[in-house]
């Protein structure tokens, strides 16, 4: 898949290509393109699919305070869809305000729509 980004003046453009969303998202949070210097963008897209938080009961230690790793342990434990990844990285528009995902067909490209996910998961 090709993933391209622009900003509303243009300015500032780019273009990656991945295997899997996953990957994508990895790239582009490494590229500090969707990244979040507040929270861990993943985690929180986890733990809102969940309807969690991380002021949530279960998240603390003995003494009341956040203990990360049990933040940790229920995301590491559950993981996002294609298809959530995908609505995540086109709601991450902090940079990239314009944003098109493509695949490559033997037409030619054409842009990743809704119809390309089947119960979640990417169908190429």
């Amino acid at each position: 898949m090709i993933w391209s980004g622009r900003s509303t003046d243009g300015i500032w453009k780019r273009s990656f290509e991945a295997d899997t969303f996953l990957e994508l998202f990895n790239l582009l949070m490494s590229k500090e393109i969707i990244n979040d210097y507040d929270y861990d963008v993943y985690d929180r897209a986890v733990l809102e699919k969940y309807g969690k938080t991380e002021d949530d009961e279960e998240f603390k230690d003995d003494d009341g305070e956040l203990d990360y790793s049990k933040v940790q342990a229920f995301v590491d434990k559950r993981q996002l869809t294609d298809e959530e990844l995908w609505l995540l990285i086109a709601n991450r528009d902090g940079k990239a305000y314009y944003q098109t995902f493509e695949r490559d067909t033997e037409d030619g490209r054409v842009e990743i729509g809704q119809n390309d996910f089947e119960n979640g998961h990417y169908k190429y």
